[in-house]
């Protein structure tokens, strides 16, 4: 097997948006077989994708839930990550709920995928910032 002694980097920068508007509410954490009631969060690429931060933001007043991140592996969806969302009665002066995490080595093979799901329905977008390689 050769050792590739060089960093690699990736080649076109990536935003993946999903809305969940009125997504299918998911409360097992259980592998789930495909991607049924999940919605998908990035594509599939040639070489592979790193995913280095994904953010959400509740577009009104948020409810107490819990977003799920699945990786997607072309057959079976495996829970990855799990963000809490707060309960946040927005307004004029009141921001809606958002959130940051921030991964250092979430590299994801190329036929692999990012799909989110939540335990209760709640009114969000979630962005995943990264590349392709």
């Amino acid at each position: 097997m050769t050792i590739n002694y060089n960093p690699v980097f990736p080649v076109a920068p990536i935003v993946g948006i999903a809305t969940l508007t009125s997504a299918t509410v998911v409360t097992s954490r259980a592998n789930i077989t495909g991607t049924t009631n999940l919605t998908q969060l990035t594509a599939t690429s040639t070489n592979g994708t790193r995913v280095d931060a994904i953010a959400v933001k509740s577009k009104a007043t948020s409810v107490g839930s819990c977003l799920c991140i699945w990786i997607y592996n072309g057959t079976t969806s495996f829970l990855f990550d799990e963000i809490l969302v707060t309960a946040v009665t927005a307004s004029t002066t009141v921001d809606s709920f958002s959130f940051q995490r921030f991964y250092a080595n979430l590299v994801l093979p190329p036929t692999y995928q990012l799909f989110i799901s939540e335990t209760v329905q709640t009114d969000l977008n979630v962005m995943a910032f990264g590349g392709t390689y």
